[in-house]
């Protein structure tokens, strides 16, 4: 009796611990959508020059004005006349009843978007919080959090804009959360599949939030098949390195030449297979089982063996596919070679290196045959891929019976701008120098890990110049100060984690952070090598939430000593309630300048007088060209205005650039008037192929110039 006294007693205390820990993060989550909503709800009850100022690009309003027109019954279209698919398909649903309140006032649903984007920076927050707090600490959970959701940087990209930026940020830390509510470890296999049904679904969210997502959505299937072994750190990390070795041979090679971009489907190939053949080739030559292998010289013997069978196989698929199928234009055997070499350089230093760690520290004895894994690595696969592929491969079919094109026209059209001569879009990568410069570069718009590289930018220049060095970043002593603050931090970085590396091990493997990071190393190789041009600044989200991450985890990590000790700990708390502290201050003070109850505020943009313009020169039903065009499309309705550049535009008008007949294209949908500046219409490629000859000037704008488009050439 007394023993079910007990057990009933511990049952009913451990209920009540559970239902006050599920209230207090019902109460956290409150409080801090409750921040989040206060500024939100003040800046939507902006006066309407004061509120564009949160809309501070002209791509938002590529969403907007397209969702407004399917609510209308126009179909998922921009101008009116053309489909397109040039916008991320979960940002688009979301915008879609929320611009329907467009017939009764343009502003509402701007003002409606605010509040909507504050609830997802809330969420976002919230689930970062979680992260550290249920795996590290509530304090570091608290400031993680709060540097996410307020550091003005960030938000000004995540939330501000009104595009895809915020529900992009939202479903990759999500995914990043569920991978940390899996169980160490599950042997019924039926409990693995349904954890894995759901993170597929995660996935799915995040690719579908934004497309290049792609790239971490496969990382993290890779990390989910091999988890329970150390090849989910080594294949990912010999993803990076494969990856790395193909863009030094191609650029080595190619870049000397005019054939940078002839070459990028040759490119796209090597990657591909490399990405493939060569880990598996490493995998059945028992490389990653280091307890296989005796002794130094066979590690050596098998590197050789794997890079040189994989290499050759790879040489023998291109040579096939050239030669005999002549499925594409051409290949380098320059680049296949410096690959072989390179790859055999660094899988054998790796492999040597991995071995001999083995061999001094010991090393995982998991087995990784096979025979006795390939039914579980099997149906991981399919639980988590064949619903991500799957509705992959439906959103590509549903794009192509519709627009006419399986992905967004967008992403095409900017690779297509790199091979112009002459684009006011800018240049494009041609160099391995400019690679490297362009990963590390420091601007928030163009470096993806400008987080870190900005300020260590920053503090170098500053030394430089108070050592009275240098007086601007292109000064030749620059570089060097650069480097040495990269060295002495890295330095203290190491220092700092020397006592709690397990532990930030340890975190870093439940966050899945090996897969976020290698997903996040493709995607910025994808921009960088390629040619693509105009890459914009709320494209590196993926790669923000993973310095976040890390320095949660390193700040962390290194404080784990003062924890547990009484001021120690009241160190770490008073530290994290002044940050959280000093972030949401600064946060509502540049809301309250930028976005003034009283006065007035800076105005980014004339809308009215751009509106008031457009509509004295036209006539309501014109169809008029912009190289952009999103905000004039959406605030002068009864005029059709059509995306010239494409990126909101249809397949069909793209393919009429390329082949230079454009001019086909305008006249047969009937444009009448180009507005827009003179030298991107008569100066640049591809306007100029286009507007030559067959403009007329009529009126100058507050922005730009009205222009007569004449079919035939203007007299």
């Amino acid at each position: 009796m007394g023993k079910k006294l007990a057990e009933y007693f511990l049952y009913n205390l451990n209920s009540r611990v559970k239902f006050r820990m599920k209230n207090r993060k019902i109460l956290i989550f409150l409080l801090i959508l409750i921040i989040n909503l206060i500024p939100h709800v003040y800046v939507s009850f902006s006066k309407p020059d004061t509120l564009l100022n949160w809309y501070l690009t002209d791509d938002a309003f590529y969403y907007f004005k397209t969702a407004q027109n399917i609510t209308e019954g126009a179909g998922i279209t921009f101008d009116g006349i053309a489909p397109t698919n040039g916008f991320h398909p979960l940002w688009m649903l979301v915008c879609v009843p929320v611009f329907a309140l467009a017939r009764f006032d343009l502003f509402l649903p701007l003002r409606v978007l605010i509040v909507f984007q504050g609830v997802l920076n809330a969420i976002s927050g919230y689930l970062l919080y979680r992260i550290f707090a249920d795996h590290f600490s509530e304090e570091i959970g608290w400031a993680a959090a709060a540097f996410w959701m307020f550091f003005p940087a960030i938000h000004g990209i995540t939330t501000k804009l009104g595009l895809e930026s915020g529900i992009n940020a939202l479903s990759i830390i999500f995914l990043v959360y569920c991978l940390t509510r899996l169980p160490d470890k599950s042997d019924n296999r039926t409990s693995q599949i349904k954890s894995y049904l759901g993170i597929s679904l995660a996935a799915i969210l995040c690719f579908l939030s934004r497309l290049d997502n792609i790239f971490i959505v496969l990382m993290v299937g890779v990390w989910l098949i091999f988890r329970s072994s150390s090849l989910r750190w080594s294949a990912l990390f010999d993803f990076c390195l494969i990856l790395s070795v193909i863009v030094i041979s191609y650029y080595l090679r190619i870049q000397a030449t005019d054939n940078i971009f002839n070459f990028l489907s040759f490119f796209y190939m090597l990657a591909a297979f490399s990405l493939v053949i060569k880990p598996v080739t490493f995998y059945f030559l028992h490389l990653y089982d280091i307890n296989y292998i005796k002794d130094l010289r066979q590690v050596i013997l098998r590197s050789i063996a794997a890079v040189t069978i994989s290499s050759l196989l790879i040489g023998f698929i291109f040579f096939i596919a050239h030669d005999i199928l002549h499925t594409f234009r051409g290949f380098s055997r320059s680049v296949l070679f410096i690959d072989w070499l390179l790859t055999l350089l660094f899988i054998a230093s790796l492999m040597a290196f991995r071995f001999i760690r083995c061999q001094r520290y010991g090393c995982e004895d998991a087995d990784i045959t096979l025979k006795n894994n390939w039914r579980t690595w099997l149906s991981a696969a399919m639980s988590y891929f064949i619903p991500v592929f799957t509705i992959l491969a439906g959103y590509m079919a549903i794009n192509k019976a519709y627009a006419g094109s399986a992905m967004p026209v967008s992403g095409q059209i900017k690779r297509w701008w790199g091979t112009l001569p002459n684009t006011v879009y800018g240049r494009p990568i041609t160099t391995l120098q400019g690679v490297i410069k362009g990963i590390f570069d420091p601007s928030v718009e163009t470096g993806p890990f400008w987080l870190v590289t900005k300020p260590i930018n920053s503090l170098a220049l500053w030394l430089s110049r108070s050592f009275g060095l240098v007086s601007s970043p292109n000064s030749v002593a620059h570089p060097y100060m650069l480097a040495l603050v990269w060295i002495v931090l890295i330095a203290i970085l190491i220092a700092a984690l020397i006592g709690s590396w397990q532990i930030f091990a340890r975190l870093a493997d439940r966050l899945g952070l090996a897969a976020l990071a290698s997903g996040c190393f493709i995607h910025v190789i994808s921009y960088k090598t390629t040619g693509y041009l105009h890459a914009k600044y709320w494209y590196w989200i993926g790669e923000m939430i993973l310095l976040v991450i890390v320095f949660g985890l390193t700040l962390g990590s290194a404080l784990n000593s003062l924890r547990g000790k009484k001021m120690g700990q009241k160190l770490i708390t008073g530290f994290s309630s002044v940050a959280v502290i000093l972030l949401v201050a600064g946060f509502v003070f540049t809301i309250a300048r930028d976005f003034p109850l009283k006065g007035v505020a800076i105005k980014q943009y004339d809308y009215l007088g751009e509106k008031y313009f457009i509509e004295s020169q036209t006539h309501p039903g014109d169809v008029i060209g912009m190289t952009g065009g999103g905000l004039v499309g959406y605030f002068v309705p009864d005029r059709k205005i059509v995306n010239l550049d494409g990126l909101i535009n249809s397949a069909k008008y793209f393919e009429k650039l390329k082949s230079d007949q454009a001019n086909d294209y305008l006249k047969s949908i009937g444009v009448s008037f180009i507005y827009g500046e003179a030298p991107v219409l008569l100066d640049s490629d591809p306007y100029r192929w286009i507007f030559t000859d067959h403009l007329r000037f009529r009126a100058q704008g507050p922005f730009f110039s009205l222009y007569e488009y004449c079919i035939e050439s203007c007299k």
